[in-house]
């Protein structure tokens, strides 16, 4: 009855009886006092109210008729319930003697019987009813034991009746009680919501559906419904069923502006994917689905096609300014509709355009009626950069700031959006949805929450689906899929990985000789990121290597990348001393004045898993030095169009040849490295080449100490080497070195200023010429063999 009432909408069209079918909101595009068109629009008001009431008499009489049935039928309904005892006991008598079957009879009774005390009894789902056994079976255990990442058969019901058991059984899966409690909501309020959205005869199902007429009193929006989608009455977006978590705050605020009798226009900023679009569709849904029946009843929230509607007006000829007045003028009169526009920001940038006009005059015209509400969007940086300058019209709107979900908000998010793919079973356990929203941060930068982390989670479901070796996504799938996106080793780490760390410095020193201490100190900082207990809100590691030059340090960083990112392609280099003044700053970050992107940044954001290589970092601008201190320290630098880049993917190394004079003095004092290290530290401190703090941002100072006769060996076998192997693969010519060889390469070619490389310069000037001139020559071809000797 009440349905029947509120769907015919017997009172409101009762009460709206005489008023016209739709109010006049016809653009008036002529001035002054104009009879023949007051007659014209006083006819035309007489015939509207005319066929108003028509209309509005025969919905009236319709629902009050069924009303009445409704009202009958259930009165009838009420007598035969209360009676049924009676009449059970009637049927059961006249079948026996007319010799039909009574349990045909009593089986349909009964059956009727069953039926409503399941309508009555079984609207609710309640646990503390069900038996260990009932609950066994029950659908919802099968979803929590997914959940918790295990089958239904390796959960040991029993535990249930003993706090301390339960805890110690989700302790060792990493959850806590408090947790666990938060699944079972979940997955009651879910399948509640499942079995009342199955009962249509439900009220609050059938007071979702529209009533009949609720739109005639309020204006006839032509120009406004052609570029406009009401989201109030049908949404087709992604957002349609969107469901507002974690955003109690916001959602008061846009409704207490909304309702002002005036200064009721909202501002909505916050980044791309945030959930600006959840807060407006939210409040279409709740209007759509009657969940709104105070301010909002009949309320039309109406998602403006801005470009629409000017592109139309150019291919059209008309005037851009007069097309947006008559689409304002209706919406503010219309007396029932709240405008949307999505990325303002594009119209109000101040550089009128075709296709991006400044539409701000237009728009300070109809921001000051009361009448004219209106919802914008824009994200943060553009707003402060563009909008808030326009006093014109950010004066009318107030500002609804959007700030990130909690980690527990989006994991309540995600589970909403995992509504569609969990139809039949549970596919991700709770402490992956956990691990997508922590990794997520450090792999998706610049995108917020809850956006980066639904991202991450479609593409890990994806790559399940795919390579589904498990019954659920669990942390080791995220981790599977991380290592494959990234190239670099994420989650577990495995026998094969576990073995390489441990023996760190016996990898790198197949690429580096000597230089124990720096190798030692680089590989514990490694296992140190690995193992996951360093500060994952800086780079994975950051070290200075000190010491002259030719001694090993920039092919510690070679084996470095090659070692822990699998390749020396995923080194990103920078030659400090091209970084002396002070447009050096606007060179690495970029300009927006020029518009004009920097290089350290671009080759982060290409290359976000790499090693930052910055050579001779004390011939830098000082300046620039200072950036460094965030990033050492934060783990992000914003550039100059205020995006932040994110290096806490990346090892960081910057080299310097600084204090060569005290190296040279104390190596011929035969100090310790140690000695020499803290003697180079204390001189650059003093001479101001480096401050201390900056000194401190780093995980390691290591000093490169000089080579001695013994490494310089290591060094040339291991360049020569390299040489036959390449020569072999390349040419597919072996070559064999006499042992003196190596000698007497160090004895002419090894110059302590410039340490290895000379010996590199040395072995290019004469072996590998020599080499050259064989293969020109013909004496080596293809599948032969060269021996040099003295």
């Amino acid at each position: 009855m009440l349905f029947s009432w509120r769907y015919f909408s017997i009172k409101e069209l009762f009460v709206t009886w005489f008023f016209p079918w739709h109010r006049d909101v016809v653009f008036a595009n002529w001035r002054g006092f104009n009879p023949l068109r007051f007659f014209e629009t006083l006819l035309e008001n007489l015939i509207s109210r005319l066929m108003g009431t028509l209309v509005r008499t025969f919905v009236i009489l319709s629902g009050l008729v069924v009303f009445m049935l409704t009202f009958l039928i259930g009165i009838a309904t009420t007598l035969i319930w209360i009676s049924f005892p009676i009449i059970f006991i009637v049927v059961l008598v006249l079948s026996f003697r007319g010799g039909i079957n009574p349990l045909g009879i009593s089986g349909l009774l009964l059956w009727i019987i069953f039926v409503t005390i399941w309508y009555l009894d079984g609207t609710r789902i309640s646990l503390s009813n069900m038996s260990l056994e009932q609950f066994k079976r029950h659908l919802i255990f099968e979803r929590i034991c997914g959940r918790l990442g295990i089958s239904r058969k390796d959960f040991p019901i029993e535990i249930l009746e003993n706090q301390d058991m339960l805890a110690d059984f989700l302790k060792a899966r990493n959850i806590s009680i408090e947790e666990y409690i938060q699944i079972g909501e979940w997955e009651i309020e879910r399948m509640q919501k499942k079995i009342d959205d199955a009962k249509f005869w439900d009220w609050q199902q059938l007071k979702k559906m529209i009533p009949i007429g609720m739109q005639w009193r309020f204006g006839f929006t032509v120009n406004l419904d052609r570029y406009a989608s009401n989201l109030s009455e049908n949404d087709f977006s992604e957002y349609s069923d969107a469901k507002l978590i974690g955003r109690d705050g916001e959602w008061e605020i846009l409704r207490l502006i909304l309702t002002r009798p005036d200064q009721n226009c909202a501002f909505v900023i916050g980044n791309a994917g945030i959930g600006k679009k959840t807060l407006i569709h939210s409040l279409a849904r709740k209007i759509r689905t009657g969940n709104e029946e105070g301010s909002f009843r009949n309320t039309r929230i109406m998602l403006l096609d801005l470009s629409q509607a000017i592109s139309d007006a150019i291919n059209q000829g008309q005037d851009i300014g007069e097309k947006l007045r008559m689409i304002f003028y209706e919406a503010a009169l219309a007396g029932n509709v709240i405008l949307v526009i999505e990325h303002i920001e594009h119209y109000l940038g101040g550089q009128e355009n075709l296709l991006h006009p400044d539409v701000a005059s237009v728009l300070a015209e109809f921001l000051a009626l009361p009448s004219f509400r209106l919802i914008a969007t824009s994200t943060s940086n553009e707003y402060h950069s563009l909008i808030e300058k326009q006093q014109q019209i950010a004066k009318y709107f107030e500002i609804i700031e959007m700030g990130e979900p909690t980690e527990s908000e989006t994991v309540a998010i995600m589970l909403r959006q995992l509504e569609k793919y969990e139809t039949k079973k549970v596919l991700f356990s709770y402490r992956a949805l956990r691990e997508v929203v922590r990794i997520s941060s450090r792999h998706n930068w610049n995108t917020p929450l809850p956006e980066r982390a639904l991202d991450l989670m479609m593409e890990v479901l994806m790559f399940w689906n795919k390579n589904s070796k498990q019954q659920f996504v669990t942390e080791e799938t995220i981790n599977e899929f991380l290592s494959l996106k990234t190239g670099v080793k994420q989650g577990e780490i495995g026998s094969v990985e576990r073995k390489k760390l441990l023996n760190l410095e016996d990898v790198l020193h197949r690429h580096v000789i000597g230089q124990q201490k720096a190798v030692s100190q680089v590989a514990e900082a490694l296992r140190r990121a690995r193992s996951g207990i360093a500060d994952s809100q800086k780079p994975i590691g950051s070290f200075l290597f000190l010491g002259p030059t030719g001694v090993g340090k920039t092919e510690t960083a070679k084996a470095l990348a090659k070692v822990y990112f699998g390749d020396e392609k995923h080194i990103v280099r920078l030659d400090m001393s091209e970084f002396q003044t002070p447009d050096s700053i606007d060179r690495l970050l970029g300009s927006s004045q020029l518009n004009q992107q920097g290089r350290l940044v671009t080759q982060i954001k290409d290359n976000p898993y790499s090693l930052l290589l910055l050579d001779e970092i004390e011939k830098a601008y000082p300046d620039i030095l200072d950036i460094f201190l965030q990033i050492l320290d934060e783990g992000f630098v914003t550039d100059a169009f205020g995006e932040k880049i994110n290096f806490r993917n990346c090892i960081i190394i910057a080299t310097s040849n600084a204090g060569a004079t005290i190296i040279k003095n104390k190596v011929e004092e035969q100090a310790s490295p140690e000695e020499i290290r803290s003697a180079i530290v204390d001189w650059a401190v003093e001479k101001n080449v480096f401050k201390v703090e900056f000194l401190n941002r780093f995980d390691g100072v290591i000093f490169f100490r000089p080579l001695g006769q013994n490494e310089l060996k290591g060094v040339v076998r291991l360049k020569l080497d390299d040489f036959v192997s390449r020569l072999d693969k390349e040419k597919n010519i072996q070559i064999d070195f006499d042992d003196d060889i190596i000698e007497k390469i160090i004895k002419n070619g090894y110059d302590p200023v410039f340490g290895a490389r000379s010996l590199n310069r040395y072995i290019e000037d004469t072996v590998e010429n020599l080499v050259a001139k064989e293969i020109i020559s013909g004496q080596a071809t293809e599948g032969g063999k060269i021996k040099i000797s003295l």
